[in-house]
């Protein structure tokens, strides 16, 4: 089991890596910022998700304080 979850690290950091390379790309080839914000939002909702995340983490922090 240990080395199943080896394997699914070395995925999970090839995607980010690729991500961030795809990013780059983009950027340099004269993509805006907003642009390819827009297309992954559209397409993986990453908006939705991180206002989900900061309702919970606020939620989280007044219930725990």
């Amino acid at each position: 089991m240990k080395s199943g979850w080896k394997i699914i690290l070395l995925v999970v950091l090839i995607a980010i890596l690729l991500g961030a390379v795809c990013m780059g790309v983009g950027l340099m080839t004269g993509a805006d910022f907003t642009r390819i914000w827009a297309t992954l939002d559209d397409k993986y909702h990453v908006d939705m998700y991180y206002q989900y995340f900061m309702e919970v983490w606020a939620l989280l922090q007044t219930e725990l304080l």
